[in-house]
């Protein structure tokens, strides 16, 4: 029924020439093939099995086991279990698990650190706690690695890349069904991730251990033992100031703590900064952070970060200015301030760090080097997405300044070991609309290794589900936050599998779609906050300064206004030349739903919804009073001026026939756009969709509120 009532909505918009559908598509796309793809064939590889294969199972019959330490913990127990349930589920057979005081044999799948390897066979020391080695020794099959994450890992990169299991979203998970199951021989698979923190971070990602699955260890994945824990913040993730120096505590008498503009007034209470230079200040944050310590004994970072200001600067008394002129930097008052109180820690708490950001006005490195125990989070907030990092400049850089971000990153690596990285992958001001920065994922990542950065935190729609690709986004960005070094032929192998395995056998008509995206921002510098509709698809005005009459209206259109069809010459004067990504768009959503199942239409349908909003944003403005007005009018006046029957209008009465029916053919078709809109929200909520960009009221329980004649944005 729904997708029934779009068609219908689409159909009415095409008579009304509102939309793309009367303009041809084109015949390719831009990567050069077809314009719609042909249904996938798929065979599957013969299996092979001569002396040297490991045969795990066969008609549901096994002389496989499952290995794991007597003393094992809850991390390495799970791994385990969970590689016993997907095999089970594969074959149909079930491995036993046994522990590693019962008798070895030759058939054994070995998960974490056992006594069935001899000395020195994995380096602990050099695994850590996250790396680990996947290798066989005859028919026994090692999986090695820390009790923690290490062996769970191993677990979940076996299934992955030598059984064929893929997790790909929270909600989906592709297990082949194999009745014969075999591993053949390979090389010794030695694994340990380049970062130490690694966090992505959608609503679709916050989902019970689906984070473990994709190696994700940041602030948002499980924290309990089964999973062996996350990197921890404690007393806040980010903008803590207010934590450490409450207001509520502080603000009323000591106004002093917090920061001054530079005429001497107070700055403004939300997202004032604190007065960094005041003693008092230092001590009481440190205080706060003793107090958060002894209360949090597994805390793994904490936070000492200035609060989210926008373009406000810090404070600019006369003891801050002076330590920025000292420092060249503002940054130089906040390294200050966190050295001081990591070092007040460092030996009661030596594996515990203290974070701080660059970001906006502190971007900037400053002279004091960070103590050893300190992460400095740099923001990419002003960054161009749709060009790698240091290729062009910021979007929302300082006017008259050639620093970068890029530059930022460089020089804050070379003056610290702990560089962490706050990176933005989706669109803040239109949440639901596609954010094509998929041409810079792997690079922007792959600066990132190469510049000394040791911890990644992907801040995606946090807020809200959207119709954006959020969980492609999370399988591939996990994947290159592991191996930041993959080749772009791996990356978009990956990208390729996913949307296989997740959408069918049309699913290379969204890689088209994809690709065009991609595109149409080549040339284009595009930031977070940038309107898809207004800045990446560039709805071009399209002005005729006196077409010709048609043929088909008549006086007695006129005359009969009310029962007149208006939508022929609804863009008679002036237009907006439709979205090429729209027009195309469905073109190639509809193959990709023709060919899928019923799943994998569900699935493709909460990802079109990208499209239909962006097709709201380019209806529009078509569909505004101002372009109706416009059209209708010039179409009158041409007909009172040029068509034999136009005189039969008085010339005092013209004027009334030109007022009475623009307002009649607006109202008439605003409602049709209304009504687009009012369609297009039911499906947003019943996909779980709440909020249509950053701060947003939610939607889903403001229904009586909403401006369905406005665009999305503006509900």
């Amino acid at each position: 029924m729904k997708i029934r009532m779009l068609a219908l909505l689409l159909a009415l918009f095409c008579t009304l020439s509102f939309a793309a559908c009367d303009t041809p598509a084109p015949d390719t796309d831009p990567t050069g093939t077809d314009a719609a793809y042909e249904e996938e064939e798929t065979t599957e590889e013969p299996i092979v099995i001569n002396e040297d294969t490991m045969v795990l199972a066969q008609d549901k019959e096994t002389e496989y086991v499952i290995v794991r330490s007597v003393d094992s913990t809850d991390a390495e127990i799970k791994a385990a279990y969970d590689l016993h349930q997907y095999i089970s589920k594969m074959t149909g057979c079930r491995l036993r698990i046994i522990t590693d005081d019962q008798p070895e044999t030759d058939y054994e799948i070995v998960v974490g650190y056992t006594n069935r390897q001899s000395d020195g066979q994995f380096d602990e020391s050099a695994l850590g706690d996250e790396g680990f080695v996947i290798e066989h020794v005859g028919k026994k099959i090692f999986i090695a690695g820390s009790d923690t994450h290490g062996a769970l890992y191993g677990v979940y990169t076996f299934l992955d890349e030598y059984l064929g299991v893929r997790f790909y979203s929270s909600e989906y998970e592709y297990i082949p069904k194999k009745p014969v199951l075999v591993v053949q021989p390979f090389e010794r698979d030695m694994q340990i991730p380049v970062f130490a923190y690694r966090d992505v971070d959608f609503v679709t990602s916050r989902v019970d251990d689906y984070q473990a699955k994709l190696k994700l260890n940041g602030m948002y994945a499980p924290g309990d033992a089964s999973v062996g824990g996350r990197v921890d913040y404690v007393g806040g993730f980010v903008h803590t100031f207010n934590n450490l120096v409450p207001p509520s505590v502080y603000g009323a008498s000591h106004p002093e703590y917090w920061g001054m503009n530079p005429d001497g007034t107070p700055q403004p209470e939300g997202g004032r900064q604190l007065c960094l230079s005041n003693p008092e200040v230092l001590a009481i944050a440190t205080e706060s952070v003793r107090q958060l310590l002894q209360n949090n004994p597994s805390a793994d970072i904490i936070s000492i970060s200035q609060n989210d200001s926008g373009e406000q600067l810090p404070c600019m008394c006369k003891n801050c200015q002076a330590i920025y002129d000292e420092e060249g930097a503002y940054s130089g008052a906040i390294i200050r301030f966190v050295n001081a109180i990591a070092g007040e820690f460092a030996a009661d708490y030596p594996d515990v760090m203290f974070d701080t950001l660059a970001y906006r006005y502190s971007r900037s490195v400053c002279k004091t080097v960070p103590a050893d125990n300190v992460i400095v989070r740099l923001c990419t907030i002003e960054c161009c997405f749709s060009h790698p990092l240091g290729t062009c400049p910021d979007v929302y850089g300082k006017p008259g300044s050639d620093n970068t971000i890029a530059d930022d990153i460089r020089a804050w690596g070379a003056v610290t070991d702990n560089v962490y990285v706050w990176d933005y992958v989706t669109n803040y001001a239109e949440a639901v609309t596609i954010f094509p920065n998929f041409n810079t994922l792997l690079p922007n990542v792959k600066f990132f290794a190469d510049h000394s950065v040791t911890g990644v935190y992907e801040e995606g729609n946090y807020f809200s589900e959207t119709g954006d690709f959020s969980d492609l986004r999370c399988y591939i960005m996990a994947k290159i936050l592991w191996d930041p070094f993959m080749s772009e032929e791996e990356y978009w192998g990956h990208i390729d599998d996913f949307l296989r395995g997740m959408y069918g056998k049309g699913w290379k008509n969204i890689r088209a779609y994809l690709d065009l995206a991609q595109e149409l921002v080549k040339d284009t510098h595009f930031g977070i906050y940038d309107r898809a509709a207004e800045c990446l698809y560039k709805n071009q005005l399209s002005k005729r300064s006196r077409d010709e009459l048609p043929d088909t209206l008549t006086l007695d259109m006129i005359l009969n206004y009310e029962t007149t069809d208006w939508s022929p010459y609804l863009l008679y004067y002036r237009s907006y030349a439709p979205s090429e990504l729209v027009s195309r768009g469905y073109e190639l959503f509809d193959a990709a739903l023709a060919a899928a199942d019923e799943d994998q239409a569900e699935r493709i349908g909460k990802i079109k919804l990208q499209l239909d909003f962006l097709n709201s944003y380019t209806l529009y403005a078509n569909a505004n009073k101002d372009v109706l007005y416009d059209n209708i009018e010039q179409l009158l006046i041409n007909f009172f001026d040029d068509h034999p029957d136009g005189a039969q209008i008085p010339v005092n009465e013209q004027k009334s026939y030109i007022r009475t029916i623009r307002e009649h053919a607006a109202e008439r078709y605003l409602a049709s756009y209304e009504e687009y809109n009012r369609e297009l929200y039911q499906r947003a909520v019943w996909y779980g969709i709440t909020m249509i960009h950053e701060g947003d009221a939610d939607i889903s329980e403001s229904k009586d509120q909403m401006n369905f004649d406005r665009v999305p944005r503006e509900w």
